[in-house]
This record gives structure tokens, sequence and C-alpha cells, in this order.
């Protein structure tokens, strides 16, 4: 009887350990997330001034943001996070006239530094 219940401890304690084991052998998995829109240098090349409000949503897609105070402006936003390292952040602003003609474009495509990528008088 001493010598069954020896074996039963002796394999809780294996079956506690191997347990121990391959759980410190997980990690904790991180996913690389991405919301916004993502506008290319491409999409920004094919922006030209005076085109309507249509032909640039057709180009860049419908914006993310429509500033109810500054109706004749867009701004798309994309921010990426990948699993281990820090965020990057784009963000493009579309300006419009009073009737709707694109007069310029501002803001980055890489997520480094603002720099005006497009800009026409009005």
């Amino acid at each position: 009887m001493l010598k069954t219940r020896t074996m039963i401890s002796l394999r809780l304690i294996s079956l506690v350990i191997f347990c121990a084991l391959s759980l410190g052998a997980c990690s904790i998995y991180r996913v690389a997330v991405q919301q916004g829109n993502v506008v290319t240098s491409k999409e920004l090349a094919d922006l030209h001034p005076g085109m309507d409000a249509s032909q640039v949503r057709t180009i860049l897609g419908t914006p993310l943001l429509k500033d109810p105070w500054h109706p004749h402006q867009w701004t798309y936003s994309y921010s990426y996070k990948p699993a281990y390292s820090g965020t990057e952040v784009r963000k493009v602003i579309v300006l419009f006239n009073k009737d709707d003609k694109l007069i310029g474009v501002q803001g980055d495509v890489k997520g480094t530094t603002q720099t005006p990528v497009a800009a026409a008088g009005s």
C-alpha cells in the first residue's frame, strides 16, 4: 500500500512538473493592429488641383473624418501597431474650396513629419 501511494505521488509530481514546464514555454501572442485609411504616394500623385470631391473619393476612398466645423476639409488617418514595437501614425488632410474643388493636400505618407504633398492657391 505504501508503494502504491508513493507511485501515485511520484506520478502526480511528474505531471505537475510537466505542466509547469509546458506552460513556461508558452508566450503571449500579440496581434498587429491596422486601422484607418491607407493612402499611398501613388494615390496622392493621382490627385491634382481642380478635381471635384467625388473624383477624390474615387481615388482615396471615403475619409475617416469629415469635421463639421471645417466642411471643406477631409482627414485620412492611418495607424499601424506592430505586435512588439511602437505605433506608426500617418495623416493626410485634403482641402477643398467652397465649390468642392480640390485646392491642396497636406500631411504625410510615411508617418515621420508633416510635409505638404501638393498645394495650390484658391
